[in-house]
């Protein structure tokens, strides 16, 4: 097995019988550390982990070319491993120090390699324990040019028997490549596990991120080249928002799925694709496999820290991180939806033949598609089999979708992570529950919808009454001022306002025991709406006046003097006093002056608050743009869930529906 009997190859890492090479021995170096520490450190059992070791160190060598070949026997067993590079190799001036210490390796320093400059993968000074997970002695000859130009060739060799001991030779002239090479004896316990089928795919996927960066470089594993796209079944990248690069590009979430599990990760790479760590991909994707990859050069200069990245500075990109994957595989899983359930239509064994029209109808066929999907792959391949299954779960469905998962268990006995998918599908909530909230959820969204054409749209808004039409049209709507208030009072005065407050505080005085309300200017105070909401857990209760104006009305010094001569009336007037109870007053329009604007931005306030007086009470300034964005943020959720954004014929559709007879004619034209 001499360095010069085969210049094609430069790195072999061999199983082979137990050889000494006396003379070639110079000397011995030692690792200052007990033996069953360094074979704690080999990962014996991991014999695919000890070949990714050495494949990086050669491209951290700035191999460009990889080899990696097993000799099997007779019987299956691998009788060698080598793998081949046509790296930089190790002077032998180098040796003493990169085979006598544990941690402290060059590449933590040097970050780069010297000449193409890659970001260097190793860095904790103990990859060449690995090795001792193939083999049970080892031997490396390594080709590499001297400080004085020559090239010479070393050959490290060392036991399982005493892992902390290295013989290094004397150097030795040469007119081969540079290059490594490492041969190993006896082989290891769990080294078949290399001949598995999947061994190839595992290392396409940690190498696939460098490959697509370098294509110059070139991995060869048992004759084939390891070539991601060969293999993987889709790839997708996205750039990420993240303010915080340090002056290095963006970061890029790079996915790659595989038709095969070889186990989730999320790599942390630089942006030549080399992994420096990697941590939970942290997400849910029934059915697929992938590998995820962040690529960014900020990494680098935190590489030692990279295992602590979900407690630093960092912990915010990998969370961004992470949604990203959320939404790939929410996409995805859209996509397989469509693309199956327009295959059963074409092929005739989808169990609905038009759309739905209502929403309870939507969320079953939602449900249909989201469960039948899932079990397709176990669906029975004849057609009419087909066809049956998928009437029967439509049935299910349709009248007891409670019962729905033990049918399923009983037809398709389906395995423990698709079972409790399932579960948490169909146990979330009964179909009666979910049409009811999804029939609510999507009468919301459509009458925001409706609300923007009814404020914002000039020709709608500059003719849209306060009273007779905006006012009982929201009377209606009360949900859009808090989903906990319910309408106490609507266009009464502020008597009757009194009346409310004390019934909602279990008071009921006769008419004879109270005193007329009146503004501070004696009139009699009409209140738009007043609605109240008791809190959870107390006696208390909220109590919210809200003032109503036409879109065209500016909310300007008038309008606020009116909202605050009612809170002033309440304040003022002892009838209404009640520590157990807050007041807000609400002045709504489309637009505010300059000066309310800036009152209602004041830093020691709420933004929005323009006034905060004694007894609990606040003065707010609101706008519809904001109202409406808070409702919106409100059903974001069930927006994105039910995959429901409501079109403009949605809006007048509902104002027809729900509002036909205070709604004006421009808005349903």
């Amino acid at each position: 097995m001499s360095g010069d009997r085969d210049p094609s190859i430069l790195l072999i890492l061999r199983v082979i019988p137990q050889v000494v090479w006396d003379s070639e021995r110079v000397g011995t170096v030692h690792i200052e550390a007990k033996p069953d520490h360094l074979l704690r450190l080999a990962r014996q059992k991991d014999p695919v982990g000890a070949v990714v070791e050495m494949i990086w160190n050669a491209l951290d060598a700035e191999a460009s070319l990889v080899t990696v070949d097993l000799e099997i026997n007779e019987l299956g067993g691998v009788e060698s491993v080598s793998i081949s590079d046509d790296g930089h190799g190790m002077p032998n001036a180098s040796c003493r120090s990169y085979f006598g210490g544990l941690g402290g390796s060059w590449k933590t320093a040097a970050k780069v390699s010297p000449h193409l400059k890659r970001g260097l993968h190793g860095r904790s000074g103990q990859g060449r324990l690995r090795v001792f997970a193939l083999g049970g002695q080892v031997r490396w000859a390594t080709v590499a040019e001297a400080v004085d130009g020559r090239i010479e060739r070393t050959v490290i060799s060392g036991s399982v028997d005493s892992p902390a001991d290295f013989d290094i030779s004397q150097p030795e002239p040469v007119q081969l490549p540079c290059g490594t090479r490492v041969e190993a004896s006896v082989p290891a316990d769990f080294v078949g596990r290399l001949t598995q089928d999947d061994t190839a795919q595992q290392l396409a996927s940690t190498f696939a991120p460098f490959l697509a960066a370098n294509p110059d470089v070139r991995i060869v594993y048992q004759g084939t080249p390891l070539d991601p796209a060969t293999v993987w079944t889709d790839v997708a990248e996205y750039p990420l928002p993240w303010p915080d690069s340090d002056g290095y590009a963006a970061p890029v979430v790079r996915v790659i799925e595989w038709p095969k599990d070889v186990g989730r990760v999320l790599a942390l790479c630089d942006t030549n694709g080399v992994v420096l760590d990697d941590v939970s991909p942290g997400i849910q994707a029934p059915g697929y496999h992938f590998t995820a990859y962040l690529l960014w050069d900020g990494f680098v200069e935190r590489r030692d820290d990279l295992s602590l990245a979900e407690l630093d500075e960092i912990a915010p990109l990998l969370a961004i991180a992470r949604d990203t994957l959320r939404a790939h595989f929410k996409k995805r899983e859209q996509e397989r939806r469509a693309r199956l359930v327009q295959e059963w239509k074409t092929e005739g064994v989808y169990p609905y033949s038009a759309g739905p029209v209502e929403p309870a109808q939507a969320v079953e066929r939602e449900l249909f598609d989201e469960v039948a999907t899932r079990i397709a792959r176990r669906l029975p391949g004849v057609t009419q089999s087909k066809r049956t299954t998928l009437r029967l779960l439509r049935e299910i469905i349709s009248h007891d979708p409670s019962g729905l998962y033990p049918v399923l268990d009983e037809l398709f006995r389906l395995p423990q992570p698709e079972q409790e998918e399932l579960k948490r599908i169909l146990q979330r909530t009964s179909l009666a529950e979910v049409i009811k909230a999804t029939s609510q959820v999507t009468d919301r969204l459509d009458f925001l919808a409706a609300l923007k054409k009814l404020v914002f749209e000039p020709e709608v808004s500059r003719t849209l009454k306060e009273r007779s039409e905006l006012h009982k049209i929201l009377e209606r709507e009360t949900w859009i001022f808090g989903d906990a208030y319910t309408l106490m009072v609507s266009d009464q005065s502020l008597d009757t306002v009194l009346k409310r407050h004390l019934m909602a505080l279990g008071r009921e005085p006769g008419n004879s025991q109270l005193h007329p309300v009146r503004r501070e200017d004696g009139r009699t105070g009409i209140v738009d709406l007043m609605l109240g909401r008791a809190h959870r857990g107390t006696f208390g209760r909220e109590h919210l006046v809200v003032e109503l104006k036409a879109p065209r009305v500016k909310i300007g010094q008038v309008e606020v003097a009116q909202i605050k001569s009612y809170a002033k009336a309440v304040v003022g007037d002892p009838q209404f006093h009640d520590a157990r109870v807050s007041w807000d007053f609400w002045i709504v329009s489309t637009e505010m002056d300059d000066v309310v604007r800036e009152d209602a931005s004041a830093p020691h306030l709420p933004p929005g608050c323009i006034a905060e007086w004694k007894n609990g009470v606040r003065i707010w300034a609101r706008t519809w743009s904001e109202i409406i964005d808070d409702c919106e943020d409100r059903l974001h959720f069930y927006r994105d869930r039910l995959n429901h954004d409501p079109a403009a014929e949605h809006a007048v559709e509902y104002l027809r529906r729900v509002h036909a007879d205070v709604t004006p004619a421009a808005a349903t034209a």
